[in-house]
């Protein structure tokens, strides 16, 4: 494993790691992590795919893990359109190191259904998404859209406004972030038309133009990304592109819970992770 630093389009400092393989299959991969998760979360499953023969690479969103050079308030308007520009910056130094390889991408939530922020699509021949939803808040349970009525509607601007920032470990989600990343997860998630609600105004967004293959994971007790979501994403969202659905249920594979979060833990290595194996035919 290999830590550097790049520069997003503003010149931002980023974060990645590349995992290299000890023999190359000319395949790479980029994971796109979620809100506030850690790229260092994926590390195990990005060195599982390095021993596979994949070149691998993860990276940190602007003001997440360690792409902090920056105080936190400091970036106060930069959300979700900005990371956005930084999946863009690591997927075109990727392509351009390893030019002749397939290069795919790996989106967990956010990093699945954030694809069209930006015109980073053209890199990727081929997609695979993991509790990826479209979020609108009325397609989750009704404890969650109770809690995310309340957290989003009115914890959400409460807190950026006195602090300068969304303290999401206060409410048990991830690492703190900017206070207008924060309002462009609450309109993700209150909005009717969730992401596709940043196509109107001065929001240039590029899901029309994804055309490629996708396999849209959706799991059983992800309260986060719940069936009919992922289904949604797939039929509104990315409707241009060859959709795979697939859902899986904890029973069939003789575990207790996976969630939003068990499908990246090494202890599902031999239980999960060969489905990655076979999507992109590794």
């Amino acid at each position: 494993m290999k830590s550097f630093t790049i520069q997003s389009n503003d010149g931002y400092p980023i974060s990645a790691h590349e995992f290299v393989p000890e023999f190359s299959n000319n395949k790479t991969i980029v994971f796109a992590p979620a809100v506030a998760v850690p790229q260092k979360f994926y590390f195990n499953i990005a060195n599982y795919l390095a021993e596979k023969g994949c070149n691998v690479f993860t990276f940190d969103y602007r003001s997440i893990g360690t792409s902090d050079s920056k105080s936190i308030q400091s970036l106060k308007d930069h959300g979700f359109f900005s990371w956005a520009m930084d999946f863009k910056a690591i997927s075109k130094y990727v392509k351009t190191k390893f030019p002749n390889n397939i290069q795919y991408m790996i989106g967990h939530s956010y990093g699945g259904n954030s694809v069209g922020f930006s015109d980073a699509y053209q890199y990727y021949d081929k997609y695979l998404t993991i509790g990826s939803q479209f979020g609108f808040y009325k397609h989750f349970t009704p404890r969650m859209r109770f809690l995310i009525y309340l957290n989003f509607k009115f914890f959400v601007p409460i807190t950026t406004s006195i602090l300068g920032y969304y303290p999401s470990s206060w409410f048990g989600l991830g690492r703190p972030l900017t206070t207008k990343a924060a309002k462009d997860w609450a309109t993700f998630l209150l909005h009717p038309d969730s992401m596709l609600h940043f196509t109107e105004g001065n929001s240039e967004t590029y899901y029309q133009k994804i055309k490629e293959s996708m396999l849209l994971i959706s799991i059983d007790d992800d309260l986060f990304a719940p069936k009919k979501s992922v289904d949604i994403l797939g039929e509104r969202v990315y409707n241009n592109a060859k959709t795979t659905r697939k859902h899986l249920s904890p029973s069939n594979y003789n575990l207790k819970t996976i969630g939003h979060f068990d499908f990246f833990r090494k202890k599902n290595q031999d239980i999960l992770w060969p489905i990655i194996d076979e999507w992109f035919q590794l």
